[in-house]
């Protein structure tokens, strides 16, 4: 994996906690470097932040895609929000949240390098639709305000397994890595993905809690 990072300390962390995962790491300070390594080296996977020195991660982004079609993961911190739908929309594999995880990155690097399958299709349960493409939610037709990144990532795994309970343990584990922050994390996720989707927030019919287990989507009627 090539990770273009200008922080020392986050490449530094993540190189060895990646290689517990056998995840072997190429570093790059800035932008410019990692172009340079990645047309050199042919990295299976990409890891670029969003915020580079010399030329930041979206243009890494666009630059790589004109030359090879190695999968591309972007890193974005709590200010990039506004970066990933457009990331993605240019050919992004998929969107990681930074300060990174490293269950989480390994977790993604490895469906990136999969050729992400399961990010690369629409969505469809009734209704409503979610495009990894253009990170885009649509109830009835209707575009929904863009999610930040951890509630489109929560949504999308709700509908892969739509009618299907979802426990609290694997939604922690498989968005939060090593575990929500907080204990409430998942509840407010959940309540405002409910407030998006239309869903009643004392009677949800969307996204229904399964008491003691974890939640459940059902297609909204049509």
């Amino acid at each position: 994996m090539l990770l273009a990072e200008a922080d020392e300390r986050i490449r530094q962390g993540l190189t060895a906690q990646l290689a517990k995962y056998q995840v072997s790491v190429v570093h790059c300070p800035d932008g410019a470097v990692a172009l340079l390594e990645a047309g050199l080296r042919h990295p299976d996977v990409l890891l670029v932040s969003a915020e580079l020195p010399v030329l930041d991660g979206a243009t890494v982004l666009r630059l790589v895609r004109r030359r090879m079609s190695v999968p591309v993961v972007l890193g974005v911190g709590p200010d990039d929000a506004d970066q990933v739908g457009p990331a993605l929309a240019a050919g992004a594999s998929a969107c990681v949240a930074r300060p990174y995880r490293p269950r989480e990155v390994a977790q993604l690097l490895s469906l990136a390098d999969r050729g992400h399958r399961g990010w690369e299709q629409p969505l469809v349960c009734g209704p409503l639709t979610l495009d990894p493409s253009t990170y885009e939610v649509r109830m009835h037709g209707i575009p929904t305000a863009r999610l930040p990144l951890r509630e489109f990532q929560l949504l999308h795994l709700l509908m892969r397994h739509a009618e299907k309970v979802i426990t609290r343990d694997r939604i922690r584990s498989e968005l939060w890595g090593d575990g929500a922050r907080r204990s409430n994390t998942i509840t407010v996720h959940i309540r405002r993905l409910r407030e998006r989707l239309g869903d009643d927030p004392h009677h949800p019919e969307i996204i229904q809690t399964v008491r003691g287990v974890g939640y459940r989507l059902v297609p909204p009627q049509k």
